[in-house]
């Protein structure tokens, strides 16, 4: 599996740099140029088109969210790409907040200082990628992306993103994950606001557009709501998994869940679990069916359980990479 760790001077550099990773490993670039005071980029791999801006002391840069200027980079999937729209409106195939037309996405939150490492990581031909930063001393956050989830049983779609932080809540700072602390694990139920920071593309039943992975504010779009209800068995920090799905915790790193005890204290092995995401049925407000796993992430507690963040964790012929929270899948 294609792998680079390195360092960037900034947001922009980082991304000008993952694009470059990305060319080389199954994406082709449809743009990658200056935008405001920062840089924006769309590739495409088939019909999956990711579209990307590097925020420089700007506001998060989709429609009717907080103005907190900041540093980040933000993405969405599409189905398409149009040359003289900015970031914020590539409107083909792309998630769009519930009630209005704006676009919507995920942010991962950065600052303003070099970035000392970033890791990026890529299965065979591009299909799905991971984004990994330290973004300042032992403390990270991820963007991710991909043609399609892990799927449980058969269903249309399956393109999805993530990030550590929601669109709205993409600048806010604070001593919670995303921002001050590590993000927790991909796909996890809201960010720290509770506001969606994973989207997955599936036709459920009578809908057929972006399932919104989220724990709050379904009548608002500019929280992340594009039309229906996701959910995750990935516990957030003060966001519970709903009582009628499987859950890894009661809450992120609760004394005693599961989620807070897959590293053994006699042997060092750490376990990993898989981002499993789920969407809500016609008819119903509680029930949900599972739609896939997150490819190459994992759950895992290993930090500061007898791994290092940035580690190698090998597995037979696997190698996985281990950061707070969560384990991402190097090579195989």
């Amino acid at each position: 599996m294609p792998f680079e760790n390195s360092s960037a001077t900034d947001p922009k550099d980082l991304l000008q740099q993952l694009v470059l990773f990305l060319v080389a490993n199954g994406w082709t670039q449809d743009r990658s140029a200056i935008e405001g005071a920062g840089w924006t980029a769309t590739l495409h791999n088939g019909a999956v088109y990711v579209h990307l801006r590097a925020v420089l002391n700007e506001a998060v840069p989709f429609k009717n969210c907080a103005g907190d200027l900041g540093y980040s980079i933000s993405l969405y999937l599409g189905s398409g790409y149009s040359s003289g729209s900015p970031f914020n409106s590539q409107l083909i195939g792309s998630p769009i907040q519930f009630g209005g037309t704006a676009t919507i996405g995920a942010v991962m939150q950065l600052l303003s200082t070099a970035i000392t490492n970033y890791y990026f990581f890529a299965d065979a031909g591009g299909a799905n990628v991971a984004v990994v930063v330290e973004k300042s001393s032992g403390v990270y956050a991820h963007m991710g992306w991909g043609t399609s989830l892990a799927k449980i049983g058969t269903w249309t779609g399956g393109p999805y993103f993530f990030a550590s932080s929601s669109a709205y809540g993409g600048h806010a700072a604070g001593n919670y994950t995303g921002s001050n602390l590590s993000a927790a694990a991909m796909g996890t139920w809201g960010d720290d606001s509770g506001y969606c920071s994973t989207f997955v593309r599936a036709a459920v039943d009578s809908f057929d557009g972006w399932v919104s992975v989220m724990s709050g504010g379904l009548g608002t779009g500019y929280v992340g709501y594009c039309g229906r209800q996701g959910a995750s068995s990935v516990g957030g920090l003060n966001r519970l998994t709903p009582t009628q799905l499987p859950s890894y915790t009661s809450g992120w790193n609760a004394p005693g869940s599961f989620q807070n005890s897959l590293t053994s204290a006699i042997d060092g092995r750490a376990n990993l679990l898989p981002c499993l995401l789920w969407a809500l049925r016609d008819g119903t407000t509680t029930g949900f069916s599972p739609l896939g796993t997150i490819p190459n992430c994992f759950v895992c507690d290993g930090v500061g359980r007898g791994f290092s963040p940035g580690s190698d964790y090998a597995i037979g012929a696997d190698t996985y990479t281990v950061f707070p929270n969560y384990a991402v899948k190097k090579t195989a």
